[in-house]
């Protein structure tokens, strides 16, 4: 069974995550090509409920089973990891399977409510992802918990690469029927990529297991003796999960409530229906894509930082951890931030050209994703706030600081939305506010509860880098060649001369990457 470091994790969830969101990038740039502005929409009116739900039946999920068989394996109990997953795919499988049962039956009400019918169609198609999803937060809970990050990366990949291969041909196929049924195509394609990723994860898992029962036969590593029932587990994954399940619910519930409110809110402001589907779906779906990037890929830090701190107390040592964590995220998400301040314009155009519906929608989403950034920042630092709290036993205090922040959100999302000078503004407003209180709530906890504070010595070769970034890319924003050439090359260069100032302003790289489990390597291969 192998068991990497804290690096080792993260190198293996980052390079999954970005080949993931590449892929997902690739797949909704072309589906608006194929659907249309009015088309991706809709498509984004399906997927913040479908987010929702995965949230409620298994998101969190794999945080809190982590926790458990991090627990277990610290001890070599590996029939007690086992146990737990058993357990975890029961719990998940049913009610994934109840909500994929209530999504189909209420899929017309849900898409009247939300004020166009169009979407019924999604919804059906995209109900049975629901339980599969379902399945595999179990499974990449487990493996995360064994500090085995390959087969989440590997599922990650496989779900966005089928769902770009068949979410793009049906959505092709259907969208002579109407955009519904284009629609309708895309959702399908989300399903099947979950259905194959499922399957590739009980392929490793039985592989691994295996191994690890062969290796037990040989006597070459230690086990312990179980005598936990499946009722005692199930109870503790219940205790486990609740806060952190609440707390992981919070950003796809305000997603929805958004999805609900924020086309009507447009309609008080004074759009048609047709405008304000239009920038919903530009904010929602083309500038929250690219903003919710390098925040995903971030997450590769809060998931192997989990298995790091499950069985550690509060203090120092925590602390040192929480700090290289945080440390790491800044120093990828600054350059990045960067990029979108200066050159958002060229990154539209390039990624986008004419598809969102003229130049003057094309504005409004350069403005947007600068309005957006700092979302960025604050995001990928709460979820290593999240995930190390919630490994230390505060899942709690992540929930109440989340929902705290969650209502500042919907108060700023009523108020400002229908005024007609913010109007789709305010979702950008509420939406920094939200990360930005919750940030700060978690690190007065942190810093009153156990004394962190964060260490920004480790970051100033970053800030220093960045300037060298913005120098470049403003640089080669008065240059009059073809965009498809100058933004790769661009941001190429920019590149390099962030990673060249990170080394000559002596980032502390052996600081950020010199921590391990504090466990013997369990080798069954």
């Amino acid at each position: 069974m192998k068991v990497q470091t804290f690096m080792g994790g993260v190198v293996v969830l980052f390079i999954g995550g970005i080949l993931a969101k590449v892929l997902g990038a690739v797949f909704r740039i072309p589906l608006t090509w194929v659907l249309g502005a009015g088309g991706l929409g809709i498509y984004q009116l399906i997927y913040p409920v479908f987010a929702l739900i995965i949230v409620l039946s298994s998101s969190g999920m794999p945080t809190a089973i982590s926790k458990m068989t991090a627990k277990r394996m610290q001890n070599f109990d590996i029939e007690g990891a086992h146990k737990v997953l058993r357990v975890s795919l029961w719990t998940l499988g049913a009610v994934g399977l109840f909500f994929s049962i209530l999504l189909s039956l209420g899929a017309s009400a849900l898409a009247n409510l939300q004020g166009n019918a169009l979407s019924t169609l999604g919804y059906l198609g995209i109900a049975p992802a629901i339980l599969l999803v379902s399945i595999l937060s179990a499974f990449r809970g487990y493996f995360q918990g064994c500090s085995n990050m390959y087969p989440t990366a590997l599922s990650q990949i496989i779900e966005q690469g089928i769902k770009l291969l068949f979410g793009l041909l049906f959505a092709y196929l259907l969208i002579d029927y109407g955009i519904e049924y284009g629609t309708l195509g895309a959702m399908l394609g989300v399903t099947l990529s979950e259905l194959i990723a499922v399957i590739v994860l009980c392929i490793i898992y039985f592989v691994d297991k295996k191994k690890a029962q062969n290796y037990s036969q040989k006597g070459l590593h230690s086990t312990v003796c179980n005598i936990e029932n499946n009722s005692a587990i199930f109870k503790e994954l219940v205790k486990t999960a609740f806060p952190i399940v609440m707390a992981s619910i919070t950003l796809p519930l305000l997603v929805m409530v958004d999805s609900l409110l924020v086309v009507n809110l447009l309609g008080v402001a004074g759009f048609s229906g047709e405008e304000a589907t239009k920038l919903w779906g530009i904010d929602s779906g083309v500038v929250n894509s690219l903003i919710n990037m390098p925040i995903a890929l971030s997450l590769a830090v809060a998931i192997s930082i989990v298995p790091i701190v499950a069985n550690m107390k509060q203090g120092a040592q925590a602390n040192e951890r929480i700090q290289q964590a945080s440390a790491l995220v800044v120093l990828f998400c600054l350059p990045i931030i960067t990029a979108f301040v200066v050159m958002p314009n060229f990154l539209m155009q390039f990624l986008y050209s004419d598809s969102l519906g003229g130049p003057q929608l094309t504005s409004l989403a350069s403005n947007l994703l600068i309005c957006s950034s700092p979302v960025i920042l604050f995001g990928a630092l709460l979820q290593v706030q999240n995930s190390s709290l919630q490994g230390l036993g505060y899942g709690k205090t992540t929930m109440i600081n989340m929902f705290i922040a969650g209502a500042v959100k919907v108060l700023l999302t009523v108020l400002l939305v229908a005024l007609p000078t913010i109007n789709i503004y305010g979702c950008i407003i509420s939406n920094v506010a939200f990360y930005g209180v919750a940030f700060f709530l978690n690190e007065m906890f942190m810093r009153f509860k156990f004394g962190y504070r964060f260490k920004f010595k480790t970051i100033l070769p970053s800030l220093i880098g960045v300037v060298g970034v913005a120098l470049v890319l403003l640089n080669f924003s008065l240059s009059t060649m073809s965009i498809y050439i100058m933004l790769p090359l661009a941001l190429a260069c920019a590149f390099l001369i962030y990673i060249f100032a990170l080394w000559a302003f002596g980032i502390k790289f052996d600081y950020l990457t010199r921590f391990r489990l504090k466990r013997k390597k369990i080798n069954t291969e």
